[in-house]
């Protein structure tokens, strides 16, 4: 999903425009049912942490060093995602503490609030990924193949992620244009999070708010009821079901396949990530 337009490093407007990450922690959070006096981050806090703060920011500021993998085949699933997500989970639920009387502020509302925004927010983004139909193709397999010599292409030193770089000029343009040309690999997933983002602008917030069934309802009441594997991997299925990344490289864009981003896809991955934050409390 798009978090920045990623215009220049530290950008103040990065994610303004097209934003989607911040839109759907944005609803997420706005939903988010807490008890009185409750402590989690705003909304402000929670996206502190996106765009170029947020894990798409590793893409621009270290390419390829510890960038973490969001992408999921639903059928070939190795667990990498969910532990990563669960590592996530449990650093939220740590950073959510209770301040104690030994701590440096005793009246902090918890014990790390700077940590739990952090992780609140890199643990949505990659719920969110991992629930994308595009991050249900193995496009980084198709770039490892396509990248015959691994090392960057450099631009006045600076390493630029995304350039196919192949052992001979006329290997490059082939594999870049496999790879952004028509029907390209990294084409295709950014024309598909495209329409996702359009659909959402289309749209106010209040659209996209997911309808919860009583038994969700009764989870968030009592989140230590929460087992956040079996969330995500429920709406994985039921998302995944719906095979729409493969009839969108099949067909590009239809009306159908844009309302069941605004019925199912949006609300699905929203009540997945309120799941995600509430398990932490």
């Amino acid at each position: 999903m798009y978090s920045t337009l990623a215009i220049r490093k530290n950008s103040k407007i990065s994610g303004k425009i097209v934003g989607t990450h911040q839109k759907l922690d944005r609803i997420a959070r706005k939903t988010l049912p807490l008890e009185p006096g409750q402590y989690f981050p705003n909304t402000r806090e929670i996206l502190h942490f996106e765009g170029m703060r947020g894990p798409d920011g590793l893409k621009r500021k270290s390419p390829g060093v510890d960038e973490p993998l969001h992408f999921i085949i639903p059928d070939q699933d190795n667990g990498v995602l969910i532990k990563l997500i669960k590592d996530h989970q449990y650093n939220l639920k740590k950073a959510l503490r209770p301040a104690t009387k030994d701590s440096e502020n005793p009246d902090a509302p918890c014990h790390d609030p700077v940590r739990a925004a952090f992780e609140a927010a890199w643990l949505a983004h990659a719920i969110t990924d991992g629930l994308t139909p595009a991050h249900h193709f193995p496009l980084n397999k198709a770039q490892r193949e396509l990248m015959t010599e691994k090392e960057f292409v450099k631009v006045f030193g600076v390493p630029i992620k995304g350039i196919m770089h192949g052992r001979n000029a006329t290997e490059t343009l082939r594999n870049n244009w496999l790879y952004w040309g028509a029907d390209g690999y990294m084409s295709k997933h950014i024309a598909f999070e495209y329409g996702i983002a359009i659909t959402m602008t289309a749209f106010p917030d209040r659209v996209f708010v997911p309808e919860l069934s009583p038994a969700d309802q009764a989870k968030l009441r009592h989140p230590e009821t929460i087992d956040l594997k079996q969330e995500f991997y429920h709406s994985l299925k039921i998302i995944a079901a719906l095979d729409m990344y493969t009839r969108f490289r099949n067909e590009g864009w239809t009306t159908e396949l844009a309302l069941e981003t605004k019925k199912i896809l949006i609300p699905e991955i929203i009540r997945c990530v309120m799941m995600g934050w509430e398990s932490a409390l």
